[in-house]
């Protein structure tokens, strides 16, 4: 189709483009062998990822894997793993996978200098980037050029459409699991066709298939048949890509490839839209932790879904939530129905034939705001709140919240009713809370 084909002169590198990748990535495996012999370590090392395969979209991270003998412990292969990419990669910095490595930029590219295990078969396997080499050695000998051309327009449709990526803030699909995908069903509109029929378990191959699992897309990896390569993609990515596929299916358009950037709102139509739903909301800001984006967005979602649990239980009822990551700061949005109860709720007892009916009547006699009196056989009393206002609750409770490690110093917490929220600054937060339209459908 012409839109495909435009996405596909569009993401393609060229080829002064891809003779500059070229360079790049030989001297980089050029340095790495060289640093390696300074520290007197016989290893070798591997292009590995979409540069290798040639599945890149331009600009491409450039992935290089230090192999070490399988005898090496783990212990000096990461000592010598990281003081070799700090060699490489003088301004580097140290990240972690499963082991740490490096992670810098050269010219321009995003860097990966990973060390790995040198083994003769994923059954060896001593740690899960292991894995690594066998799926670039996989790829390259299964793969047609034409099939590296569908590979680039189904990158460039996931991206548009927000699925891609398996990191932990887009939790969708990697490179490779886009590979395989080409791979089992020929082409991009293969894969859209069949797509647009999964349903949630799909389970997929490309042979063998290993021990089950309960994912939303389960895909056996061919190099290693007890991994499902699709393990990272969420609930939400993988609904929002079959409902891509059906839609592009039905009505193709660039859209979907290159969506329009998302407006920021004006205040003036947030605190329309808020008056027009008659809800309130409770937005909760944390500076920004130290961390990794892979450590730091599944510490925030589990800190939103602590508080909010917590709301909950004060009898808030939470009708939307959103995790708002920034460069300083993170802030967690509630939307509520109501951010204040009555002062008075009601505490349930025990029924008045169980000898702990004592205890509660002992403890709200004379301190209930009425009773305590029966009610079909439940001994109840209407008791005041301790807090009425969900901000005020918040504060005094987040204490009890089951909070990421990295949010869990709720003395830096910030908790802003609804007119605080408002007088803020949170342009952008809002606009990510309330305008939920599907990218390829902004105006």
């Amino acid at each position: 189709m012409d839109i495909e084909n435009d996405v596909l002169r569009r993401v393609s590198p060229s080829p002064t483009q891809r003779a500059r990748v070229a360079r790049v990535a030989g001297e980089l495996l050029s340095e790495v062998t060289e640093a390696s012999k300074s520290e007197g370590e016989a290893i070798e090392c591997m292009l590995v990822g979409s540069v290798a395969k040639d599945t890149y979209t331009h600009p491409p991270d450039i992935d290089i894997f230090i192999l070490f003998e399988a005898s090496t412990s783990r212990e000096h292969l990461e000592e010598a793993g990281l003081r070799i990419g700090r060699k490489v990669l003088t301004n580097g910095e140290e990240r972690y996978a499963e082991h740490p490595y490096i992670h810098g930029r050269k010219e321009g590219f995003d860097v990966d200098l990973v060390p790995c295990f040198k083994i003769d078969s994923p059954v060896g396997l001593k740690s899960a980037v292991d894995r690594t080499p066998f799926h670039t050695r996989y790829v390259e000998a299964k793969m047609s050029t034409s099939q590296k051309q569908e590979v680039r327009i189904l990158k460039q449709f996931m991206k548009g459409v927000g699925v891609y990526g398996a990191e932990a803030k887009v939790q969708g699909f990697s490179g490779y699991l886009v590979e395989l995908l080409i791979l089992k069903y020929r082409s991009f509109q293969g894969t859209l066709e069949a797509a647009s029929n999964w349903n949630h378990g799909t389970v997929l191959d490309l042979g063998e298939r290993g021990v089950e699992f309960d994912s939303p897309l389960i895909f056996y990896d061919p190099v290693d048949a007890s991994r499902n390569v699709a393990s990272a993609v969420s609930r939400n990515a993988f609904a929002l890509f079959v409902q891509a596929a059906i839609e592009y299916l039905r009505k193709p358009s660039p859209a979907f490839f290159f969506p329009r950037k998302q407006k920021i709102w004006s205040m003036t139509r947030v605190k329309k839209e808020l008056t027009r739903r008659r809800t309130r909301i409770l937005a909760v800001r944390f500076p920004r932790p130290d961390l990794i984006d892979d450590d730091l967005y599944p510490q925030a979602r589990r800190s939103i879904d602590g508080l909010g649990a917590l709301l909950s239980s004060g009898g808030y009822r939470i009708l939307d939530r959103t995790v708002c990551v920034g460069a300083r700061r993170v802030t967690l949005i509630f939307e509520l129905e109501v951010d204040r109860l009555p002062l008075v709720q009601e505490h349930v007892g025990p029924p008045s034939w169980l000898p702990n009916s004592r205890e509660f009547l002992k403890k709200w006699s004379g301190r209930a705001v009425s009773g305590p009196f029966l009610s079909d056989g439940r001994w109840m009393a209407i008791v005041e709140r301790k807090h009425s206002e969900a901000a005020a609750f918040l504060r005094a409770e987040a204490g009890k919240a089951a909070l990421g490690s990295g949010f869990k110093d709720v003395a830096r917490m910030k908790v802003l009713s609804h007119s605080q929220a408002l007088n803020a600054g949170l342009q952008q937060e809002f606009t990510q809370h309330l305008d939920r339209t599907l990218p390829w459908k902004r105006a």
